[in-house]
């Protein structure tokens, strides 16, 4: 331990013992803080009307003030003496570390860092807005997060948003103290980043000749060093990830000529019907082509200008080997490499780029696909994604290498509550019990992924991270052992006005369940003797049966958005007597609400009996009839993901 921080256990410990703790009373705080200590006493919220503050921190002590003022008939002014809020600059706290003590005339709040400042300054904020009586109580509180590092990863390719909807994106981040904003800011679906080089890259890799309205949409380097300083203001980093090798139509749409192939390539809208676009498979760069490699030189260059950033990412997922098989170029290399598999091809790509990375000063970081055959080494970084993410947390730390957890079960925020509820979220422990201690420094701490193919508005982005990125932030703040469902639901539920003086469009009417559904191999057991008929792909392992199981629990989802013809059909062995029929979807996202109800007492005529209304729920209730198929119809384009939780036949 370093005298730093043995000094501030010591402290925190000495104010622990002189406090006279009474019965304990709920603060509604979100992350719950590490240390409370609360006395008899209160301070008069009205009576705070001076703050003071270093001058080196002023403009963060002005955003605090705008953020009370603007929500609240609160207003502080700055002063230079004698202030009812003075904060100082205390070296011996640890980063991100701060003192939050609040007496009846005088609060004091000692940090060590602009990201400090903001947690001490939160805390305050949601202790003044969560108070009905207008008194703040006296107390100590002594904070510092579990882990460094506590994010969220938006996709800015697929859907493009705004530097205000990402500024408002940061203030909220911040008010629940997470403190990494990684933009994924190319993929197939536009290159979002402006390199004065190679200015093709945003003409064509953002340009859509059947989408005008989304065209042209990227981040000037004026606009991505105002996103960065005003997330500094925030205490937050802005992690900026270019997608290599794989992923890279948009880039190959500017630059055709580090494709394997040549020829012109078509950037796609996620709202192109899929059988319009072209050369989808060969969405990775050539490896052979020295002038690649130069190029991501030249991006690095960039990237390093703007972002004062440690990292940089540069993707590394889901690259596949079909192309380079049939490239002279890249089986020159390989050849010349002595290369034993042709994945080999994407392992000396990981290490080139690392190389490049590290000699501009940074850490490169990558998916957890670049430790498959050990390309990554102790100098990178892995974002571990796939799956529940413990085989590849094992498989890094054991070689020692830091990870950053976002698994997709349950990080993944761009899947419905059905498959990752927000108790799901708050339950999940990012660091595996299989993992010895002396490991888990290597385990940075985590973030919540949101891709946006069927994420469109800043309305849908806010919907699906709220309330479970409360429950992520919680997490990846306060130790295990502090973790509480029971406690957290309770102060939660508290914080639904908060989300109102947030402007947050958070998701209403979470059905709380004790238990989720993980998918696995075993084929799930209908509910009766039947069979489900569907053109509807699933994805792996949530079975079309899941849907007519008996189990609200349970569900089926679909791969990809839904649309015009799709069917999903139960079959009974036997016909049944029912006197209704009523489908229960996930409603944050992934419903219908363009499809119809069909019956049929003979599986060949179906008879219309409803539709989905635009919750996504259909319920109809007819007089007794003999039914041997029930089925769905699709009636136009879905843009989002199907997930059916259950089809009950009503008796």
């Amino acid at each position: 331990m370093t005298k730093c921080k043995l000094l501030y256990a010591i402290c925190g410990l000495c104010l622990f013992i002189a406090c006279q703790q009474k019965p304990r009373e709920r603060l509604n705080l979100i992350p719950q803080v590490d240390s409370i200590c609360i006395r008899n006493g209160y301070c008069q919220i009205r009576a705070l009307k001076t703050i003071q503050i270093p001058a080196k921190w002023e403009k963060v002590g002005k955003l605090f003030i705008k953020d009370l003022s603007k929500k609240s008939s609160i207003f502080i002014q700055l002063t230079n003496q004698n202030a009812n809020i003075k904060i100082i600059e205390n070296p011996s706290l640890p980063a991100e570390a701060y003192q939050l003590n609040i007496k009846k005339d005088f609060i004091l709040i000692e940090t060590n860092d602009i990201p400090g400042l903001n947690h001490a300054l939160v805390t305050l904020q949601q202790l003044i807005w969560n108070s009905t009586k207008g008194v703040l109580p006296e107390l100590t509180i002594t904070d510092h997060p579990r882990f460094s590092y506590r994010g969220i990863m938006l996709d800015c390719s697929r859907h493009f948003w705004e530097i205000s909807e990402l500024k408002k994106t940061i203030d909220q981040m911040a008010f629940f103290k997470l403190n990494t904003l990684h933009l994924h800011l190319t993929d197939n679906q536009g290159w979002r980043f402006a390199i004065d080089k190679y200015p093709q890259l945003t003409k064509k890799g953002s340009y859509y000749y059947d989408y005008p309205e989304l065209s042209g949409k990227y981040y000037s380097k004026s606009d991505l060093k105002d996103l960065v300083n005003y997330a500094s203001l925030r205490g937050i980093t802005i992690i900026p990830e270019i997608d290599l090798p794989g992923h890279s139509i948009s880039l190959l749409a500017g630059l055709p000529e580090l494709s394997c192939q040549g020829g012109t390539f078509e950037t796609y809208p996620e709202e192109r019907e899929a059988n319009k676009r072209k050369r989808v498979a060969e969405h990775m760069i050539c490896i052979g082509n020295p002038q690649s490699l130069a190029f991501v030189e030249d991006v690095v260059d960039a990237l390093t200008e703007i972002f004062p950033s440690p990292y940089i990412h540069l993707g590394g997922d889901e690259v596949g080997t079909n192309i380079w098989e049939k490239c002279p170029k890249c089986m020159a290399l390989y050849r010349q490499q002595g290369m034993k598999d042709i994945h080999e091809i994407q392992d000396y790509f990981t290490k080139e780029v690392s190389r490049i990375v590290r000699s501009k000063g940074k850490t490169m970081i990558g998916w957890d696909e670049i430790n498959t055959r050990n390309a990554a080494s102790t100098d990178d970084i892995l974002t571990i994604w796939q799956n529940d993410g413990k085989e590849q947390q094992k498989k890094a730390l054991d070689r020692n290498i830091s990870v950053i957890m976002c698994p997709k079960d349950p990080c993944y925020f761009d899947f419905g509550y059905a498959r990752n509820p927000t108790r799901k979220v708050y339950e999940w422990e990012p660091i595996d019990e299989t993992i010895p201690q002396e490991l888990h420094s290597l385990v940075k701490g985590g973030q919540a992924c949101l891709w946006t193919e069927f994420v469109t508005t800043q309305t849908d982005v806010e919907k699906m991270y709220y309330p479970r990125l409360c429950a992520l932030a919680e997490v990846l703040w306060i130790k295990p052992k502090k973790k509480d469902w029971t406690d957290f639901y309770s102060r939660l539920t508290h914080f639904q006005s908060t989300f109102d003086l947030l402007d947050i469009n958070y998701y209403i009417g979470e059905k709380v369940e004790d238990n989720w559904f993980n998918a696995v191999k075993e084929q799930p057991e209908l509910i009766q003797p039947a069979r489900i008929e569907t053109n509807i792909t699933a994805i792996k392992y949530y079975n079309p049966e899941y849907a007519f199981d008996g189990k609200e629990d349970t569900f089926f989802s679909s791969s990809y958005a839904v649309g015009q013809g799709d069917y999903f059909t139960v079959i009974l062995n036997e016909a049944q007597t029912i006197k209704g029929i009523e489908v229960i979807c996930d409603d944050s996202k992934e419903f219908l609400s363009h499809a119809d109800l069909l019956i049929s007492s003979d599986n060949t005529n179906f008879v219309k009996v409803g539709e989905f209304n635009k919750y996504g729920q259909a319920s109809v209730s007819f007089a007794e009839k003999s039914i041997k198929a029930i089925k769905i119809d699709v009636k136009s384009k879905h843009f989002n993901r199907l997930t059916i939780r259950e089809i009950h036949l009503l008796v």
